[in-house]
């Protein structure tokens, strides 16, 4: 498709693609120029935002760090495979036997949330640097693809599935011939977010040691106080991120990420009759089975990794220390303040990071030509290293809770708006032309077709954004604030108090598996609500 524009008194034609450069142009010149003013007024004198000039000339004298992209990419792209090969083969599981999800999606949770930089020290000495370097890349990707492909394996159609069935066809069959082919668009923005985090998780190992590596430089810089060297090498990797997300995504397309979304989308039709005493029971005898498999888990690991206890703290230890030991008040007391802080934190930026994603998704989608333009700049936002940008972020916005909060919403915005906007603009054209043919417009489609046919998004969304937002909180509050679980993490590690440390650990697990399921309880009951029992 061509349009036509007049240049010079004469008519002429630009294909879409160069429309959409034009307006990346157009947006990259902006954001440039505001930078340089910004830089030049608001924040001259205060050595924490350079000027773009400063930046590019320091990443061009040192030859954009060509040869720590190298290594970071040697690593990251092994850890991408791993990570999300595991995923995959998950929530095929989780699909072919229903009984094993609770407990792979515990696992799952559990790998996402766990503080990789308070356990990185552990797995260094574990697997060394450079095998450290590649479980937190395929850890920092595992959980944001199992989620995707199990919500993308659910939205196949109803009625094609008991089509499958009914010629004789298992659930393996359907999986095959139907789900997968359903999964492309929620699993493509999956795979697309897990490109970038996967580059994040290496650079995050990086600081815990190494000759070579984006992350190795960039914590050199940070300890030399060399600002514009720093944003070098964040705006570099930020390159390098949004290039690994724009490539995954191209690729997506190719496979058809653009499939629609059937017009009975969701799941099969719960067929659940047990009178409601007995649903309750059976899920609570579940979620004891999920904890229970999940300790398992947990003394296993403890008990193969060969280390002191002292290092490593088993279930009972952790017990010991919050619940049955001669301390256990005390702990319990400065967890549960150190919770509070965190909770807040995270809460407040999820609703904001959620809140204006999905005003975001609705505008892009409203406005195509604007969302072409904007959205390579919203992948940026989450390819920027944050573990190098938090002292920077705590200095330009104080190391309160506006901070804090631009930080979490920052991890929580960017997932939910590219799930969000695939979640949108997947939905069914038949639908959609009905809306057209009564004479509604854009706005009335997004409001009676695309919301609600986005809803397995959405839930996607929640259950990723959720824990993220949490993990956000941490992190800034490790570096930055003084204060929460996070602060009293990173004293933690400096103090070598293992047992607070990982009972820290464990409490945010619980917290972050509370949440998870609790998003997908109100997911199973809007799912109730449609298709009845």
């Amino acid at each position: 498709m061509t349009v036509a524009v007049r240049v010079g008194g004469r008519g002429t034609t630009l294909p879409d693609s160069a429309r959409r450069l034009l307006r990346t142009v157009t947006v990259i010149v902006g954001i440039v120029v505001v930078w340089e003013l910004l830089a030049t007024t608001v924040f001259a004198g205060r050595f924490v935002v350079p000027a773009p000039t400063s930046v590019l000339t320091t990443a061009a004298r040192d030859h954009f760090y060509y040869s720590d992209v190298v290594v970071t990419l040697g690593i990251s792209w092994k850890g991408w495979l791993i990570g999300n090969g595991v995923a995959l083969v998950l929530a095929a599981i989780c699909l072919i036997l229903p009984v094993a999800e609770g407990g792979l999606m515990t696992l799952g949770v559990a790998t996402y949330c766990v503080p990789t930089i308070a356990v990185g020290p552990l797995l260094v000495v574990l697997y060394g640097s450079t095998g450290a370097k590649m479980l937190m890349s395929a850890l920092s990707v595992f959980f944001v693809t199992l989620v995707a492909a199990v919500a993308g394996l659910r939205a196949a159609s109803p009625t094609t599935l008991e089509a499958v069935t009914a010629f004789g066809g298992n659930r393996w069959q359907q999986l095959v011939k139907v789900r997968l082919r359903a999964s492309i668009p929620i699993l493509a923005s999956g795979l697309s977010i897990s490109a970038p985090a996967a580059i994040l998780g290496t650079m995050i190992g990086d600081y815990l040691g190494g000759a070579k590596g984006l992350g190795v430089v960039m914590l050199q810089a940070q300890q030399q106080l060399a600002v514009s060297r720093t944003w070098a090498i964040a705006l570099v990797s930020t390159g390098v991120c949004g290039l690994a997300f724009g490539v995954t995504a191209a690729v997506a397309r190719r496979l058809g990420a653009h499939v629609e979304a059937p017009l009975d989308r969701g799941t099969t039709p719960s067929r659940d009759h047990r009178p409601r005493p007995v649903g309750l029971g059976l899920a609570v005898v579940r979620i004891l089975a999920v904890v229970a498999f999940g300790l398992l888990v947990w003394e296993l690991l403890v008990r193969s990794s060969g280390l002191s206890s002292y290092f490593v703290k088993s279930p009972v230890d952790v017990w010991r220390y919050a619940v049955s030991g001669p301390l256990a008040g005390s702990h319990r007391h400065a967890l549960l303040q150190g919770l509070a802080h965190t909770g807040r934190d995270a809460g407040v930026g999820w609703l904001v990071g959620t809140a204006t994603a999905v005003v975001a998704a609705s505008a892009l989608t409203l406005l195509p030509a604007v969302g072409a333009a904007v959205m390579p700049f919203v992948i940026v936002m989450r390819s920027v290293p944050l573990i190098a940008m938090c002292p920077l972020i705590g200095l330009v916005f104080g190391r309160g809770l506006l901070g804090v909060t631009l930080i979490a919403a920052i991890v929580t915005f960017v997932p939910s708006l590219v799930t969000i906007v695939d979640g949108l603009r997947s939905a069914p054209g038949a639908a959609m032309d009905v809306v057209e043919c009564f004479g509604g417009g854009r706005l009335s489609a997004l409001v009676k077709v695309r919301l609600a046919f986005s809803s397995p998004a959405l839930f996607a969304a929640a259950k990723i954004s959720m824990p993220g937002a949490v993990l956000g909180s941490v992190l800034a509050e490790w570096l930055i604030t003084g204060h929460g679980l996070g602060y009293a993490m990173a004293y933690d590690v400096i103090s070598s108090d293992y047992g607070n440390l990982w009972t820290a650990i464990a409490v945010l697990l619980v917290v972050s598996l509370a949440l998870y399921f609790l998003v997908g309880a109100i997911e199973n009951a809007v799912r109730y609500r449609v298709w009845g029992a």
